[in-house]
C-alpha cells in the first residue's frame, strides 16, 4: 500500500507542475492582444493570491487579507474573460472559472507547501514573488485604465 502512494506522488507531482508555470514573463502588450493568454493571466493570479490568503491567514491575518482583496478584484475580470472567449452566459462563465481557479488554487498550495517543506519558505527558489508582483501590476493596470475610462465620460 505504501508503494501504491508513493507511485501516486510521483505520478501526480508532474501533473501538478504542469499547472504551475511563471506567468511573469508575459509583457502586457501580449495579454492585451490575446484572450486566451489574458484569462490564463488572471485565473493564475486569482488563484495564486487566493493559495497565498489560505495559507496564511491564522497566522498573518491582515496579510492574508491583501492577498484576499487582489483575488477578489481580478475575479470578475476572469469571468468577464471567460464568457467572451467562449461566448456564453454569465452563469456558465461564473461557474467554469470558480471551478478553474478552485483546481488551480489547489496546486498553488500543493506547490507553496511542497516548496516549505523543502526551502521553509512558500516563495524560496521559486518564480512565485516574482509572479505575485507582477499579479499586482496587473491590477495596477487595470485600475488605472478604469479610472482613465471614467475621467474621459
Amino acid at each position: 500500500m505504501k508503494r501504491l502512494i508513493i507511485i501516486l506522488l510521483f505520478i501526480t507531482s508532474p501533473l501538478q507542475a504542469e499547472k504551475i508555470e511563471q506567468i511573469s514573463w508575459f509583457n502586457l502588450q501580449e495579454i492585451l492582444e490575446d484572450d486566451r493568454l489574458t484569462y490564463k493571466i488572471i485565473k493564475s493570479c486569482v488563484s495564486m493570491n487566493s493559495a497565498v490568503t489560505e495559507l496564511i491567514k491564522e497566522e498573518h491575518p491582515d496579510l492574508a487579507k491583501e492577498f484576499f482583496k487582489t483575488a477578489n478584484y481580478l475575479y470578475p475580470f476572469g469571468i468577464l474573460v471567460l464568457k467572451k472567449i467562449k461566448n456564453i452566459n454569465n452563469k456558465l462563465a461564473e461557474k467554469e472559472f470558480f471551478n478553474d481557479v478552485d483546481g488551480l488554487t489547489n496546486d498553488y498550495m500543493n506547490f507553496m507547501r511542497e516548496n516549505g517543506a523543502v526551502n521553509k519558505s512558500f516563495f524560496k527558489g521559486t518564480f512565485l514573488g516574482d509572479d505575485l508582483n507582477y499579479c499586482n501590476e496587473i491590477r495596477a493596470a487595470i485600475e488605472t485604465t478604469i479610472l482613465e475610462s471614467k475621467k474621459t465620460e
